[in-house]
């Protein structure tokens, strides 16, 4: 988490406006709420964080499913703890095919209580093709954490370090590349450009040790609670920009309707912070439009045929890989992962679809922006620190998001950067134990 020198919040409580209801604006707004006066802006009629869930069964369903794992996620699994989120352990064991539909690999889950180790069984190692990943992914495992216990990893892209390294093309074709991929939601010549520090810190992150987690009951009640303490909350809110003002800042909503704050949070990608803030300094300008995106899809549906063809190879999740595609399938057995929906007919969820479900199975269709990590973005994250640390005691704008904080762009690094802004403002994290 950056520190940021002592800002104007450590005074008397602020006006803080946050503009964005995804996770980095919930935790944001709500952290801020413990000291300031906030007011929450969304352009969706419903809170980001929720507003593509889907009623199913007459239950809520997560759309993009949020799962977690504690060795990667201390904030979040901390921030869940203080709300009084409760999580559960959830099997995320997968199965891999080919652009055929047969299955070449797949492992599982030994879960005891919060623990779970990967497992593949030794009638999954039948296949050569199989063992030739499962020893490549044992010794990408062992270069990666060598290589980073000595710094080694420094300045190197994950696909120039499997080079280097030579690790079997099985292993990196076959799982590496769609794993990488899946994670990160973005194409597999993306994540070949993932730098390989970044890898290293997610694999030795305990999973494999920590059972994947869902909140029960969704991101519903993750987003209820974070709004609670709020003072205001406007979805629909058509924030148009943010303009410095003598002492504070300007807000500009559709149909010429002006607020003024003290502060303005944007936590939003980077490329919408730039439009809604035209008067930002030229160069922090620069840097954040060196922070990329990739566009995401995900299907709720009915459609068994994007699962493997056979039912006994189905796992939680089936990762659908195809070489003439520019990423890969992943499709999620939501009666797996959601205890509540196991009696239900199957229901799946399909990210980044290359495969269409059949007319009428479709339930819902999602469209979002994620955030891309590689070397560049990294540079520029650094030169971004330190320009916030040099104008934090002058500030009036921040940005916060899951590309401001280092590692993959997930729910953790947007909570830690919505934690930085606040600390900024004067607001002592309840969460963090360094």
């Amino acid at each position: 988490m950056r520190d940021f020198a002592a800002g104007p919040g450590a005074g008397a409580p602020l006006d803080v406006a946050v503009v964005g209801a995804g996770i980095a604006g919930l935790a944001a707004a709500w952290m801020l709420s413990r000291r300031h006066r906030v007011t929450l802006y969304e352009r969706l009629p419903a809170l980001g964080f929720t507003a593509a869930s889907v009623a199913v069964h007459g239950q809520r369903a997560d759309v993009p499913l949020r799962v977690f794992y504690p060795g990667y996620y201390p904030l979040l699994t901390r921030l869940y703890a203080t709300l009084g989120v409760a999580s559960e352990p959830v099997s995320y064991a997968t199965t891999f095919s080919g652009a055929d539909g047969e299955p070449y690999f797949r492992w599982r889950n030994l879960r005891w209580g919060s623990r779970s180790w990967p497992l593949v069984a030794p009638h999954d190692l039948l296949g050569a093709r199989a063992r030739r990943i499962a020893f490549g992914a044992l010794a990408l495992q062992r270069r990666l954490r060598a290589a980073a216990a000595v710094g080694a990893l420094d300045g190197a892209t994950i696909g120039e370090f499997v080079e280097a390294e030579r690790i079997d093309r099985d292993c990196t074709e076959g799982l590496l590349w769609p794993a990488l991929a899946t994670i990160a939601t973005c194409t597999t010549a993306d994540a070949r450009a993932v730098p390989a520090a970044v890898v290293a810190g997610y694999w030795g992150a305990g999973l494999a040790r920590d059972s994947v987690r869902r909140a029960v009951h969704g991101a519903d009640e993750v987003a209820a609670r974070l709004v609670a303490p709020l003072a205001r909350v406007v979805c629909d809110a058509g924030v148009e920009r943010v303009e410095a003002a003598e002492g504070g800042v300007r807000l500009h909503r559709r149909g010429g309707v002006e607020e003024r704050f003290d502060h303005v949070v944007l936590a939003t990608h980077a490329a919408q912070a730039l439009q809604l803030w035209p008067g930002a300094p030229a160069d922090e300008a620069a840097l954040l439009a060196r922070f990329r995106t990739r566009a995401l899809t995900v299907l709720m549906h009915r459609d068994e045929r994007l699962m493997p063809r056979r039912r006994r190879h189905w796992s939680p999740v089936h990762a659908h890989v195809d070489p003439a595609a520019e990423r890969p399938e992943s499709t999620i057995w939501l009666n797996a992962v959601q205890p509540s929906l196991r009696q239900a007919p199957p229901l799946f969820q399909t990210v980044q679809p290359q495969r269409a479900p059949r007319d009428g199975t479709v339930l819902a269709e999602a469209r979002f922006e994620r955030p891309l990590v590689s070397l560049d973005s990294q540079a520029a994250l650094a030169a971004l620190r330190a320009t916030w640390q040099r104008t934090a005691a002058q500030r009036r704008v921040w940005v916060a998001g899951s590309y401001a904080e280092t590692g993959v762009p997930l729910l953790e690094s947007a909570v830690r950067s919505a934690l930085s802004v606040a600390a900024a403002l004067g607001v002592a994290s309840p969460l963090s134990s360094a």
